[in-house]
């Protein structure tokens, strides 16, 4: 923790003092002095609606009789932010901290671990859509950038293997159900039975969220308006700074460094998004030192800010009492007891028939 701490303190140093030095001394001041204060709040608003709407979009997944208040996801999705950015790969961590968030709220667990996962699954699939329909219309302006269409056939073909996954388990039920067996047999670290309990669950409840295309589409918006208000913030902190960016060149920026970021080498992908970050906005036009001094500031913003105010909201999420009452809590909890065991009838007749 101790080496963590100091770390961060250093990466925290270079975010600040550093990265706005690189833009020149002279140049910087003149920047900073002719800061709008009132695009910096827009910047910070923009930022935390984004936020919202990624709790709206968990909530929304989750059944009306275990769904938590907005309040409630709100401040556990604050949590996994915070997290997520203190160690490396923090994704993955927030939304293990999500999940037990939820349960701890009276969430039952195949409906805590579905809404977060599907969140993440539909989130990454519409910023690659939006990665490459920003690309199409930046062809007639800027041209044909190999680079970035590589990143963008690279991402499409991981979105493709997604949706394969998804049609593997709700059309080959069976199909799927039996290899995941196998392998649970051969590599013997987990229960084959309940690989088959998991699957069976995620089918069911992936059927049903595809079966609703209204409702599918209503998150697709979501997790476009999560992204949008997030490029709007760092867009309306470069305005700050006297350039307002081109949106096509501003959204491939925005889309490659949050892909970039992802790799688990430093917590929340600090240095890694801004060094991709800086170099796109440049090649779309934006001054180095605008660009420099327009991401250093945003991050405060996005990656900094969050580090405290998640740490008080999960203390307030582990000190608070739960949403709901103990006997309303026993009464999911029997609920969630007589659903999987129905669910896990069938296969537990076929086995014994097999054998």
């Amino acid at each position: 923790m101790r080496r963590l701490l100091q770390g961060l303190i250093l990466l925290f140093a270079v975010n600040i003092f550093v990265l706005p030095q690189l833009a020149g001394t002279s140049e910087a001041i003149s920047l900073i002095g002719d800061l709008n204060p009132m695009l910096l709040c827009l910047g910070v608003v923009a930022e935390m609606a984004s936020l919202a709407c990624v709790a709206h979009l968990i909530r929304t997944l989750l059944p009306a009789s275990t769904r938590p208040s907005l309040w409630t996801v709100q401040r556990i999705v604050l949590a996994a932010r915070g997290v997520s950015r203190v160690v490396p790969g923090g994704s993955a961590v927030g939304g293990v901290l999500s999940y037990r968030l939820l349960r701890r709220v009276g969430v039952p667990t195949s409906e805590a671990g579905f809404s977060v996962g599907t969140q993440g699954l539909e989130s990454a699939a519409v910023l690659v859509g939006l990665l490459f329909v920003a690309l199409l219309a930046s062809i007639p302006i800027s041209g044909l950038n190999p680079a970035y269409l590589g990143v963008t056939v690279i991402g499409l073909i991981v979105l493709a293997g997604l949706g394969a996954l998804v049609v593997a388990i709700t059309r080959g039920e069976e199909r799927a159900v039996d290899v995941a067996r196998r392998v649970g047999k051969t590599i013997r670290i987990v229960d084959p039975d309940a690989i088959e309990g998991a699957l069976r669950t995620l089918a069911s409840q992936l059927s049903t969220l595809t079966a609703d295309r209204r409702e599918l589409a209503r998150h697709a918006v979501w997790s476009a308006a999560y992204w949008l208000l997030g490029a709007m913030s760092l867009w309306v902190f470069l305005a700050a700074y006297g350039h307002w960016t081109r949106v096509d060149g501003l959204i491939i920026a925005f889309a490659l460094a949050n892909i970039a970021a992802t790799i688990p080498i430093t917590p929340g992908g600090l240095g890694v998004m801004e060094i991709t970050l800086v170099a796109s906005l440049v090649g779309f036009g934006v001054p180095p030192s605008v660009a420099l001094l327009g991401v250093a500031s945003w991050r405060l913003v996005n990656f900094w800010l969050p580090i405290p105010v998640g740490a008080a909201t999960y203390l307030s999420l582990r000190v608070g009492h739960s949403d709901r009452a103990p006997a309303e809590q026993i009464e999911i909890l029997t609920e969630e007891a007589r659903t999987q065991a129905q669910e896990a009838t069938p296969w537990i007749r076929t086995r014994k028939q097999k054998e």
